[in-house]
């Protein structure tokens, strides 16, 4: 459907069997789930996608879905956590993919894998985090940084845990996902533009429910508010972003 986007899943999934592989210790479980994106661009198909999804997490690494790294820090409290970790990120634009006739002669953009540094603060009443990536692959220049807000809420068996945050995203990231050059301008009859930074505020929930024989059946959403850097883009079309997935795990 995507190739660069099934590249990265490739890519990744190999990552994780690796990890899983050198784990002194399995986290347990494994399984699969689909993801649903939706996609900004002017007629552009949306994307819908099976992933692995395993979660192993050991003194000094973990797997998290899509998300691996290292446990650089955690205290025996649980209450500080600093990471480093990779993960692909969830933008790509197809000239082949959109009905959008000027739309056609631009460009390809390219999904990113994305590196990143977290840190999770985590009190009685939710944890704070911020996060900062950027693409190791060279696709998108710049970066971005996530400021967030997560409260769980535990009732038995069952989690939910909605949370809210910030997205900034730097100038280069911008113009590379958003951004029409004034060759593409020449070329496609659009107006040229270039994006400055944004910020994206955004909602999330997540939710998992452990059955009696151990499996584990999750979803998750995300919904953003694009800022005007984005909407304003001729490629855009849409002034919210939506995230949907879900899938089941195993203990194994």
């Amino acid at each position: 459907m995507f190739n660069g986007l099934k590249k990265i899943l490739c890519f990744t999934f190999t990552l994780l069997i690796c990890f899983s592989f050198v784990s002194e210790s399995f986290a347990h479980s494994g399984g699969g789930g689909l993801v649903w994106i939706r996609s900004p661009y002017k007629g552009h198909d949306d994307y819908i996608l099976p992933f692995p999804a395993l979660q192993i997490d050991t003194k000094y690494f973990f797997i998290k879905g899509l998300s691996l790294g290292f446990n650089l820090y955690k205290d025996d409290l649980g209450e500080h956590e600093l990471t480093l970790g990779i993960m692909p990120g969830s933008l790509t634009f197809d000239p082949d993919k959109t009905n959008e006739f000027a739309l056609k002669f631009l460009n390809k953009r390219d999904i990113s894998l994305d590196a990143y540094i977290q840190y999770i603060r985590t009190y009685n009443f939710g944890s704070f985090g911020a996060k900062v990536y950027m693409d190791v692959l060279g696709n998108a220049d710049g970066f971005g940084i996530d400021a967030f807000y997560k409260l769980p809420i535990y009732i038995n068996q069952f989690t939910l845990s909605p949370g809210i945050g910030l997205n900034f995203t730097s100038e280069e990231r911008n113009q590379y996902y958003y951004g029409i050059s004034y060759a593409e301008a020449k070329r496609t009859g659009l107006l040229a533009y270039q994006p400055d930074y944004s910020l994206t505020p955004f909602a999330f929930v997540e939710a998992s429910l452990i059955t009696e024989n151990g499996m584990t059946i999750f979803a998750a959403a995300k919904y953003s508010f694009y800022s005007d850097e984005i909407t304003n883009s001729p490629m855009v079309d849409e002034e919210h972003g939506l995230i949907v997935s879900a899938g089941a795990m195993f203990s194994f």
